[in-house]
């Protein structure tokens, strides 16, 4: 059996991921602007309710393959997707 890993390289693991994360959300958020331009320029609606529950269904659907809580992740992409709808507003 391998060694257990110490409480301080777990945290660090841990802000790894965080860190990771934090990127790809910029990085999503920077794709949501572009998808606001293009929305824009065509005079399409912002708010997409069908786009939205389809996110969701997919997203729900990955979270239990991946044994994680499907209430969690719909919460969580609930929050980004207003915080996207948020940012499309801005102009």
């Amino acid at each position: 059996m391998g060694t257990m890993k110490s409480l301080e390289e777990l945290r660090k693991e841990i802000d790894d991921l965080d860190h990771e994360l934090l990127q790809i959300l910029a990085k999503r958020m920077s794709t949501v602007k572009e998808v606001g331009d293009i929305k824009n320029v065509q005079g399409l609606p912002i708010i997409d309710d069908k786009r939205r529950q389809a996110l969701l269904d997919i997203v729900g659907k990955k979270a239990e393959s991946l044994h994680l809580s499907k209430q969690f992740v719909e919460k969580l992409f609930n929050a980004i997707h207003d915080h996207a709808v948020e940012v499309q507003k801005r102009k």
